[in-house]
């Protein structure tokens, strides 16, 4: 009876010198690792494709974080500041060991020019940023509408765009006034006059008549008028 009175009590401390143990060995490999965690950043790795000058401003900004520590920098506010640059799409931030951050940018993809300044990117925002430094400007087709109408004017943009897209036709410029009156100009010099009210039955039903009966005479072409309930009007080109 003796020895397992003396064995249980052999066994409850070598479990207690095992914890004191353990308990010793976390507390010095956590203050062994601890100039690990607060060791600044060595460096922040930005990939993208915007433009150079741009991408400088950027690298700039981000190596104020140099001064985080691998594992207390904040990677969302870090891709949200990233994602505040005009140029920039959208982001995405990861810790790349032992000491560096890898930050992916994508470029802003612009659909169209805004006729007060700026561009319309594919999500239907208005962007600011420089003209001189996005590629194919003279390519992009330009859309005009009242304040605050980007957006819808994108929208109303990439639906034209496929119902004139069916003859081959693109969009140079689509236009909205002040009341809602809008037309476009087709990229062969055509202007077509919608109106304020059912612009899109109305130009599904222009280009219906322009496939069946225009199509052959787009060169002599100058505006077709599309507000009327049946049928269309058409202004010629006058002869040279």
């Amino acid at each position: 009876m003796a020895n397992k009175v003396q064995t249980a009590r052999w066994s409850w401390g070598a479990k207690l010198l095992l914890v004191l143990v353990l308990l010793t060995a976390g507390v010095l490999a956590w203050q062994a690792i601890q100039p690990w965690l607060q060791r600044p950043l060595h460096q922040i790795i930005l990939q993208t494709d915007i433009p150079a000058t741009e991408k400088i401003a950027l690298q700039v900004q981000l190596n104020g974080h140099l001064s985080d520590s691998f594992f207390r920098a904040n990677l969302q506010e870090i891709r949200e500041e990233v994602e505040s640059h005009s140029w920039v799409s959208d982001a995405k931030v990861s810790r790349v060991w032992p000491n560096r951050l890898m930050v992916e940018a994508s470029q802003q993809i612009f659909i169209a020019r805004w006729h007060d300044g700026g561009f319309i990117n594919h999500e239907g925002e208005l962007v600011l940023v420089s003209p001189s430094k996005v590629k194919g400007l003279d390519q992009l087709p330009i859309l005009a509408g009242p304040a605050g109408s980007a957006w819808a004017m994108s929208q109303l943009f990439r639906q034209m765009t496929w119902m004139v897209g069916r003859d081959d036709l693109s969009i140079d410029q689509l236009s909205m006034a002040g009341r809602g009156a809008v037309e476009l100009r087709l990229d062969n010099g055509i202007i077509l006059v919608l109106g304020r009210d059912e612009v899109l039955p109305r130009l599904r039903r222009l280009m219906k008549v322009y496939h069946s009966h225009f199509l052959t005479k787009a060169s002599t072409i100058k505006r077709i008028d599309g507000r009327y309930a049946h049928g269309v009007s058409v202004a010629w080109k006058e002869a040279s």
